[in-house]
């Protein structure tokens, strides 16, 4: 299961959200017979692995029998909000700084080495001042004995709408082991800034997922747009070549994290799914930096 050779380009991760409803051993399967790399795993979902009776040792078995590791957990909802509910209407389940699933972020980190775990704000447009830099400062340094390095992923309808916002907040709270997550979704959907991205520190990108989608979104609600109609990339209007190229420079070695939330890809098999993402990406990546 493990000989095949990987298909020659950029390293990828294949996102929770692109095949969300697969079973843990279709997922892992999946994305190494896409020649991918590692898998991303939601907190949520590993806690109803557990409820099923999965254990550690079981997920463990698995990925050392495919060769594939685990790149990131997500998310850590609303790092400088007040502890409890978030109140979204939709999204009855999500909670603001939930001391529970960090813990079970850092236990993923200790057993499965997870060097990533994901962070954002929280969904309203209140304003990021020194409280809530010293707030992402603290979970960065909670992390840190992990081995884990903070993501903040900004989102265009949250209190670190867009790449500015999230640079702002990673360079005052100056930690080590604080970066960014850059969304393809997010960064277009946002105030995107491509001279801004070209200079962003090379050691702060940690992660970059990556997504199509058509312009303008499907909804206006583009909570709701995020997580039904993405793309795989070069199926949509976003310029994801000059995305490829601000990044393509020395000193970002993040993988291609294939995060696309999709309604059409969600019918899909998972090995079909992670198949058509990973040749998607590969094609996009490949003509960018071609014709740079």
């Amino acid at each position: 299961m493990t000989n095949e050779p990987a298909p020659a380009g950029p390293r990828l991760v294949l996102a929770w959200g692109t095949v969300r409803d697969a079973a843990f051993p279709d997922r892992v399967a999946a994305a190494r017979q896409a020649g991918y790399d590692a898998i991303g795993l939601a907190i949520p979902y590993y806690r109803s692995l557990l409820a099923a009776g999965w254990t550690d040792r079981d997920l463990t078995a698995v990925l050392a029998a495919w060769d594939v590791r685990i790149n990131e957990v997500e998310v850590l909802f609303g790092f400088h909000g007040e502890p409890g509910p978030a109140g979204i209407p939709g999204r009855p389940g999500l909670v603001y700084a939930d001391p529970e699933t960090e813990r079970t972020a850092y236990h993923l980190a200790d057993t499965f080495q997870v060097p990533f775990v994901q962070t954002v704000g929280t969904f309203d447009d209140r304003p990021i001042g020194p409280a809530e830099i010293a707030a992402f400062a603290d979970l960065c340094d909670r992390a840190a004995p992990h081995g884990l390095k903070v993501a903040l992923e900004f989102v265009p309808y949250s209190s670190v709408p867009d790449l500015a916002a999230g640079l702002a907040v990673v360079t005052a709270a100056d930690r080590d082991n604080g970066g960014l997550c850059v969304d393809s979704w997010h960064f277009f959907r946002g105030a995107p800034d491509l001279d801004l991205l070209r200079t962003v520190p090379a050691e702060r990108v940690f992660m970059v997922q990556f997504n199509d989608g058509p312009v303008p979104a499907v909804d206006d609600d583009l909570m709701t747009d995020a997580v039904h109609h993405r793309l795989p990339p070069g199926e949509g209007d976003l310029d994801l070549r000059a995305f490829v190229r601000a990044l393509d420079r020395p000193g970002i070695r993040a993988p291609y994290s294939v995060e696309v939330y999709s309604d059409d890809l969600r019918r899909l098999p998972a090995p079909e799914a992670a198949r058509r993402t990973a040749e998607a990406t590969r094609a996009v990546v490949a003509s960018a930096v071609r014709t740079a």
